[in-house]
């Protein structure tokens, strides 16, 4: 059965090119990412994307996708 993820905080970013997470284990499915691409974020560091995720959100209304999320073990939200 997948995992279904209820209780995970998200940070909305409606310019934003990609979703990213540093939480893998809320991830519905995963694979690695093989790539040399990084994510450069406002401060000019470069991090590394280590799976492309999915994820199932369910909020009280309904359940939707989200697909191809960067796992970014080392992103912080300040």
């Amino acid at each position: 059965m997948p995992h279904i993820t209820t209780f995970v905080t998200w940070f909305p970013n409606a310019g934003a090119n990609h979703h990213v997470t540093l939480d893998l284990v809320s991830m519905t499915s995963s694979e690695p990412y093989l790539g040399n691409d990084h994510l450069h974020v406002g401060d000019g560091k470069s991090l590394v994307i280590s799976n492309i995720a999915h994820s199932k959100i369910h909020s009280p209304k309904c359940m939707f996708t989200l697909s191809n999320i960067l796992h970014v073990p080392n992103i912080k939200k300040f």
